[in-house]
């Protein structure tokens, strides 16, 4: 089978969802099906990140663009001349950065061009005008990729014509293989008779932690038990921990930070909570299914195409601190319905979101553009 040549553009220095997909693409199956390089930003950090490493680990080659600020108009010579010398023959952007350059790219040599979309965040002013930035350059894709039908659905008309929905996937090495003997509880301090709520994700407006913590105050009163382990860095860290204090949450909320790998995690938790006001397909609520958890979750984006209400968790409405509280009680006085989800959910994931087949597709659509362009006037026929 022919293994098209992909260059494919993310601007990250960590393992979040975008990054973790792209790894997991690599790394399951990826490297056989195709020959990616992998472009990262430099953003005169020395040394390696912890994407950089996750990269190089799958045996994919990187290569990096420097950058005086956040969207310099050096990156696209430095990305052209990386694209004619390694003879990509399809351009991949996740992230607006990246979709502006291949934009550039796409203009100038003709290369087909897929932009992944994986969501979008309006916590200020600079990322509202990156988020239209983006929304302004994804009709000129020659694919448009929504991870859900719902963030298809948020798309302009003229990108929603090219759309194709490929759903996230996951798989237990994404999570971090972890250590079988490392004890979670143990370490951060949390009693073994807990009933642990896990909410992983960047600490941000949308995210919503805020409104887990006060339904957790508020089903704290009925069941002590309940835990919130917090997965995750961000903005909102400072004002989180002054609203646990205030909440009077002390002894009961656990800041982790930002961890590299979150299957011990989630070894530690009996439910995970995604509070979210806004969601793209959330790869936290498909590990916590794969780890055999249930869930509590915002009834918004594609959370809905992940979460079966009643069958792997409940669902509720979002911001809805009554009825989030509401959910959290009924999964902590009820061990044989956690048990019954989980397992429904696990099974869920290995049948919907595994991550062979969403490679598979990705390559056929690689190899779909590229039967098409070559039937034309292929762009990158010229490049050399």
């Amino acid at each position: 089978m022919r293994r098209p040549r992909v260059c494919m553009l993310l601007a990250t220095d960590i393992i979040g969802g975008p990054g973790n997909l792209l790894v997991q693409f690599l790394r399951c199956g990826g490297l056989e099906r195709c020959e990616p390089l992998v472009v990262g930003y430099d953003y005169g950090t020395p040394g390696e990140t912890e994407f950089s490493r996750a990269v190089r680990a799958t045996g994919a080659r990187m290569v990096t663009l420097r950058q005086r600020w956040m969207l310099d108009p050096a990156l696209v010579p430095q990305a052209l001349r990386v694209v004619r010398h390694e003879r990509c023959e399809v351009l991949e952007s996740h992230g607006y950065k990246s979709h502006a350059v291949c934009a550039c790219l796409h203009l100038v040599t003709g290369l087909p061009w897929v932009a992944f979309v994986h969501g979008w965040t309006a916590e200020n002013m600079k990322i509202r005008a990156y988020r239209a930035l983006e929304h302004a350059v994804l009709p000129l894709a020659t694919r448009v990729v929504a991870v859900s039908e719902a963030l298809g659905r948020s798309l302009l008309p003229l990108a929603r014509r090219r759309m194709r929905v490929i759903p996230n996937a996951v798989d237990a090495m994404g999570t971090g293989g972890g250590d079988a003997s490392r004890d979670v509880r143990v370490e951060y301090g949390i009693s073994p008779d807990a009933v642990v709520v896990g909410v992983v994700g960047r600490l941000s407006p949308e995210k919503g932690q805020v409104h887990l913590l006060r339904a957790l105050a508020v089903a704290r009163k009925r069941d002590s038990r309940l835990h919130a382990l917090l997965l995750g860095d961000g903005q909102d860290g400072p004002m989180l921990k002054d609203e646990a204090a205030r909440l009077g949450l002390d002894g009961a909320v656990t800041f982790t930070g930002h961890v590299s790998g979150t299957g011990d995690f989630y070894r530690a938790m009996d439910i995970v909570a995604m509070p979210s006001l806004c969601e793209g397909m959330p790869v936290a609520a498909l590990e916590g299914m794969l780890h055999g958890l249930p869930l509590v979750a915002s009834n918004v984006g594609g959370v809905p195409e992940v979460v079966v209400d009643g069958e792997t968790g409940i669902l509720v409405p979002a911001a809805d601190e009554g009825r989030l509280a509401q959910g959290l009680l009924e999964l902590a006085r009820d061990p044989v319905a956690r048990s019954r989800m989980g397992d429904a959910g696990s099974s869920r994931v290995a049948r919907h979101f595994g991550p062979e087949r969403r490679g598979e597709e990705i390559v056929g659509m690689y190899l779909e553009l590229l039967g098409n362009s070559e039937q034309g006037d292929s762009g990158h026929a010229q490049l050399g």
